[in-house]
């Protein structure tokens, strides 16, 4: 899984490129219905800079199939689009696609995750509003579709070293979800590679459990 901020950043390019070959196929999974499709459209201009093809569009609210959802669990990789966190985890909490999600990881298909779509992947939500969501749909459940065993909080201002976003943070949040599901603060600068060994850092992401600090490297 590769989770980012900015998928126009070095790091975030380098990430990308760590764990797909130039001739890879992609899939789109949008966090809300897109009418003129322009999010997907950009976003197919980035990935085609590293010699990858997306060319798949699926979204969960609008036009969404078991056949369009199969296309996309046949791409080497997803990538998760940015959005209203909420919006996003609603539809997929709607459309019961946690043992799909695994399945596919599990069979060795890689989620890139942008923004929302990265905090999707993750055991909660719960960090959202720490970068600016709103949770406007009063959404009771925070859980996320739980495929790796951190938070992660995007588009991070790290100039202090952190130290103000995990003030927040240990705040917000119940000190026992930050010791059981460390918090990785990541910049529009950074990215994060993570397997079933760990996490990989690209830049300065920074891991927070509630306690102290940690560089990712």
């Amino acid at each position: 899984m590769v989770l980012i901020s900015d998928l126009n950043s070095a790091a975030s390019q380098a990430a990308i490129a760590s764990v797909l070959s130039q001739d890879a196929n992609l899939g789109y999974l949008a966090s809300g219905h897109e009418p003129d499709q322009a999010y997907y459209r950009g976003t197919q201009v980035q990935y085609a800079r590293l010699g990858m093809g997306l060319d798949h569009y699926l979204d969960l609210e609008l036009g969404y199939t078991q056949a369009g959802l199969d296309r996309l669990l046949n791409c080497q990789a997803i990538h998760l689009a940015g959005g209203d966190t909420f919006q996003f985890l609603a539809q997929v909490q709607t459309r019961g696609l946690i043992a799909e999600f695994t399945d596919y990881l599990n069979r060795g298909g890689i989620f890139i995750g942008l923004s929302a779509g990265a905090m999707v992947m993750t055991p909660s939500i719960a960090c959202a509003p720490l970068c600016g969501d709103e949770n406007h749909l009063g959404l009771s459940d925070l859980n996320g579709l739980g495929l790796l065993p951190y938070q992660f909080l995007p588009h991070c201002d790290l100039s202090d070293g952190g130290v103000a976003l995990s003030v927040n943070a240990a705040c917000l949040m119940e000190a026992s979800s930050l010791a059981e599901y460390p918090l990785i603060l990541c910049s529009d600068e950074d990215a994060v590679i993570a397997t079933k060994a760990g996490l990989r850092g690209f830049g300065q992401p920074l891991l927070f459990d509630g306690v102290g600090l940690m560089a990712l490297a």
